[in-house]
């Protein structure tokens, strides 16, 4: 099984979970508190096969959402993916190709950028330029993930899993990045942003062995 979901489309889309909408449902105030009128412009910025965009869109908030992948294969999928979703007469979504440092946007178009456990594939420094440039005045970004899966009774698992993951299973090439607080670090110490506050909601979810493994592999 060594390697068989990495980077899979198909595995993302099958194994890959959704988000918990108790990490959007502030949106809509933060968004109004800062003078920006529905419907907002979003932009998910490697948005893969769609999980964390149709997330967002589940807090059923008035928005034009726009997901950005670099992959053509993985927006397939999220056009796939989107046929199974009934979005509101006051949303709307499109599934464009670009990349976190070229997304092809143009300047201060949108009020809002998500990045959904992807941020760790950008140049952080070119990314940071190219969010500047394309959000509008007062303008939020999210940079959010979820954690390496872990049973919450098994801690024995957890630790096979561990040790298979960094022996066996990673990607080639692939070494520790570093947490999520610590590679979106050029953020909070930028002139052109400014720290909103970080928070860790709750996420949990019931998986069956092969559910599992199909995250893990994916």
């Amino acid at each position: 099984m060594k390697g068989m979901g990495q980077f899979n489309p198909e595995f993302y889309l099958r194994y890959r979970p959704y988000y918990p909408i108790s990490l959007f449902e502030n949106l809509n105030q933060k968004l109004i508190s800062r003078k920006i009128s529905p419907p907002f412009k979003l932009a998910d910025v490697g948005c893969g096969t769609g999980h964390s965009t149709l997330s967002v869109l589940q807090t059923q908030i008035p928005m034009h959402m726009i997901g950005l992948d670099p992959d053509q294969k993985m927006l397939e999928k999220a056009c796939e993916n989107k046929n199974h979703f009934t979005l509101l007469p006051s949303q709307t979504l499109e599934f464009v190709q670009g990349r976190g440092e070229a997304t092809g946007l143009a300047d201060q178009s949108m009020d809002c950028l998500l990045v959904g456990s992807a941020f760790h594939w950008m140049d952080p420094h070119e990314t940071l330029e190219e969010f500047h440039r394309i959000l509008a005045p007062c303008g939020l970004v999210r940079i959010f993930e979820y954690q390496f899966p872990k049973a919450i009774h098994l801690p024995e698992l957890n630790e096979w899993i561990r040790r298979q993951f960094n022996l066996y299973w990673k990607a080639p090439g692939q070494i520790p990045r570093g947490s999520l607080r610590e590679i979106t670090q050029i953020f909070r110490t930028s002139s052109r942003f400014q720290s909103l506050g970080e928070g860790r909601p709750p996420m949990r979810l019931l998986l069956k062995y092969e559910d599992l493994a199909g995250l893990i592999f994916s």
